[in-house]
């Protein structure tokens, strides 16, 4: 036989070999996972219910994969940092995966600081939370009782709302532009640090009403220090079972709101994902663990796969028809 030939033959046999054999091992990994501690990435510090929710979750995890799930948290730039390490720095062997919200598939469209990766650049997993955006008025108030009423005298005169962030990543800010876009408000919007500052302006007195998630105003109107009038949701919160949907009120349907799931970068073996899918619902169902996130102010709802990332996709187009942005 030609020399050559020989030679091309015997690579062309060997580059099959490695490929079989290196499917071979991948299957057998992916039979096997998980045979280690798994990472869970949060791109928040540690102690803020986003943390707390992730370090609930990963106990109730650890019960379904029979390893442990090691918090490690990454803060800084909205959670990118976190995200940035998931997608560009980590193995796509299912060893670890992260917290992720809708700051995710905003960040393309971001005027601010807009980003290349999309919703594509993710494998999703699970949805444990999801928080509606709630209105809620002064217990003193005496311009208006309700949620309508608030309404009607925003439209004739300027209102104050303060707003951890402007533009359409920011959910209090996007919650007030909806109000002016859909009702006629007339509404100014006070950046601040966080929800607990513009909580602490409301409450003294320096804004006229409060924009936050269901987690942010539960306590405040269960313990009588404001009312909660309205929610941007498609139903009634268990949490805030007096309080009525906007649509409930004639006044459209709508919904606005955050939500915290569970994400592997784009490459991660099939079969690993389709484990790490039902072990996260069953996890997010358990009982302990939807007490522990009720008890913090937080209502799980579980979405997985494909369900998933249509309820994601709808609340993006939500906001960016509130903006008045291309996609």
């Amino acid at each position: 036989m030609n020399k050559k030939l020989f030679t091309g033959v015997c690579c062309a046999l060997f580059a099959i070999f490695f490929t079989c054999a290196f499917a071979e091992l991948t299957c057998a990994e992916a039979s096997g996972w998980p045979q280690k501690p798994i990472t869970l990435l949060v791109g928040y510090s540690a102690g803020g219910s986003s943390d707390l929710g992730a370090r609930f979750l990963a106990q109730a995890l650890e019960k379904q994969l029979g390893q442990p799930i090691v918090v490690e948290n990454r803060p800084g730039s909205v959670s990118w940092v976190a995200w940035n390490q998931l997608l560009y720095n980590t193995p796509k062997d299912g060893y670890t995966f992260a917290l992720v919200n809708l700051s995710m598939i905003f960040g393309a469209y971001d005027a601010m600081n807009p980003r290349k990766e999309t919703i594509d650049d993710f494998d999703l997993l699970a949805n444990q939370a999801i928080d509606y955006e709630a209105v809620a008025i002064r217990k003193d108030e005496n311009r208006f009782s309700d949620f309508a009423g608030l309404v009607e005298y925003a439209q004739k005169n300027d209102l104050l709302v303060a707003a951890a962030g402007t533009g359409l990543v920011a959910g209090e800010a996007t919650a007030a532009k909806m109000m002016e876009k859909f009702y006629g408000c007339k509404i100014t919007v006070v950046p601040v640090d966080g929800m607990k500052d513009a909580e602490t302006m409301f409450i003294s007195g320096n804004t006229d009403f409060l924009l936050g998630t269901v987690g942010d105003v539960t306590l405040g109107h269960k313990n009588g220090e404001f009312k909660a009038v309205a929610l941007f949701g498609e139903e009634r919160s268990t949490l805030l079972p007096d309080v009525p949907t906007i649509k409930e009120l004639g006044m459209g349907d709508y919904v606005q709101f955050s939500a915290r799931g569970y994400s592997y970068a784009k490459g991660v073996d099939a079969e690993i994902v389709a484990k790490m899918k039902n072990a996260l619902a069953k996890a997010i169902e358990d009982p302990e663990h939807i007490k522990r996130m009720n008890d913090m102010g937080v209502e799980v709802k579980l979405y997985v796969g494909d369900e998933y990332r249509r309820i994601l996709e709808e609340q993006l187009e939500n906001r960016l028809n509130i903006w008045g942005v291309s996609k």
